[in-house]
C-alpha cells in the first residue's frame, strides 16, 4: 500500500515563519512561549512533513531557503484562512437546524415568486446553502426519487408515489383567457360553443397543466382541434395576446406571462370549474420539522408578492374564489 506523506500542523508552519522572519529560534521560542528544543523540532517536523528545508543551516545566524521566505511571506494568509474555516465551523456549531437544501420549483411559480423565497430560505434560519432547479412538474418527481433534490413546490401531487409527505398551501381556479378588447363575444356562451368559434391554445400534454386541461375537456365530452401546444404560461399567454385564439390556465401562470397581460383579459371559466393546488412535496421523514416551515413560507410568498399583482390582472379574483 502506498504511504501517504504527513501533513504539518499550522502551528509548526507558523513557528517556521517566525525563526525565517527573524532569524533566531531564540526569538521564536520567546513569541511561542516554548523553549528552543521545542521550537527546533517543529522546524524540523514541519520539513519533514512538506520533503523541502525551510533553512540553511551552515550559516549563522539561520538563512531561510528559497522554500522558507515563500512560507514567511504566506504565513498571514494561512492565519487568516485558518480563522475563516473556525468561524465558519463556530456559525455551523450554533444553526445546527440549518440545512444545505436542493429545491425544484414548478416553472409559473419560480419565474413568479421563486425569487421571493430563495432569498427568504437563503438569509433566513433554514439553508445554509440552496440549489433551485426550476422546471414542469413530471421532471421534479423524477428528480426526487433519484435523491437530486430534497424538495419540490410543484402542481403534481405524486399520488402514484407511496414514501413522499405532502404539503398542500395554494388552491386557484382555471380561468379562460381571451384577446383584449373581445370580452363581449364570450358573454352567455358555454364553453363548448367558444371552442367551436374560437382556438384553443393549449398546454403541451406532457405538462402537468395540459394534461388537467385536457382530463377537464374530456369529461365535458369536448374535443378541440389541436392547434397551438406550449410547455410554457408566458409563450401560451401570448398566442392569445396576438389574437390566435383562447386559453385556459390559471391566475398565477397568468402572472407569468406578464409581458403580454396587456393583451388579455381574464375571465371566469364557463360551466364546471376545476382547480389547480400548488404544494411541497418530500420524501418521507427528510425534512419532516422544514417542510411545514417552508410550504408557509411558500404560501406567504404568494399572498403578499403575488396577489396584488393577480388582482390588477384579475380584479374579480379572490383568494376565496
Amino acid at each position: 500500500m502506498e504511504m501517504q506523506s504527513p501533513v504539518p500542523d499550522l502551528r509548526s508552519l507558523q513557528i517556521v515563519a517566525a525563526v525565517a522572519d527573524s532569524g533566531s529560534m531564540l526569538e521564536a521560542s520567546r513569541q511561542f512561549g516554548m523553549t528552543q528544543s521545542a521550537v527546533s523540532q517543529a522546524v524540523r517536523r514541519a520539513e519533514a512533513a512538506v520533503g523541502v528545508a525551510f533553512f540553511n543551516r551552515t550559516r549563522r545566524p539561520l538563512t531561510p531557503t528559497r522554500a522558507g521566505r515563500i512560507l514567511a511571506g504566506r504565513v498571514l494568509d494561512l492565519n487568516r484562512d485558518f480563522d475563516a474555516l473556525l468561524s465558519a465551523l463556530r456559525v455551523a456549531a450554533e444553526q445546527s437546524e440549518r440545512v444545505d437544501l436542493r429545491l425544484g420549483l414548478v416553472d409559473s411559480y419560480a419565474a413568479t415568486v421563486g425569487a421571493h423565497l430563495v432569498k427568504e430560505l437563503m438569509t433566513g434560519e433554514i439553508a445554509l446553502s440552496l440549489s433551485v432547479w426550476s422546471g414542469l412538474a413530471h421532471s421534479h418527481a423524477e428528480a426526487l426519487m433519484n435523491r437530486k433534490i430534497d424538495a419540490a413546490i410543484t402542481c403534481d401531487a405524486m399520488d402514484d408515489l407511496y414514501d413522499v409527505e405532502r404539503f398542500p398551501f395554494y388552491r386557484e381556479p382555471n380561468l379562460l383567457v381571451v384577446p383584449r378588447g373581445m370580452e363581449a363575444e364570450f358573454a352567455g356562451l358555454d364553453l363548448r360553443e367558444i371552442l367551436a368559434r374560437h382556438r384553443l391554445v393549449r398546454y403541451s400534454e406532457r405538462s402537468w397543466a395540459g394534461a388537467q386541461v385536457e382530463r377537464h375537456l374530456s369529461r365535458l365530452g369536448i374535443r378541440p382541434p389541436r392547434a397551438f401546444e406550449f410547455d410554457t404560461s408566458d409563450s401560451l399567454v401570448a398566442m392569445v395576446a396576438t389574437g390566435m385564439g383562447v386559453a385556459i390556465t390559471t391566475p398565477l401562470c397568468l402572472l407569468q406571462g406578464l409581458a403580454h397581460a396587456a393583451q388579455v383579459s381574464a375571465l371566469p371559466l364557463p360551466g364546471p370549474g376545476f382547480f389547480r393546488e400548488l404544494l411541497l412535496v418530500t420524501r418521507r421523514g427528510d425534512l419532516s420539522s422544514l417542510a411545514p416551515r417552508i410550504s408557509e413560507m411558500a404560501r406567504t410568498s404568494i399572498t403578499t408578492q403575488a396577489m396584488p399583482r393577480i388582482r390588477t390582472l384579475v380584479p374579480w379574483f379572490t383568494e376565496d374564489y
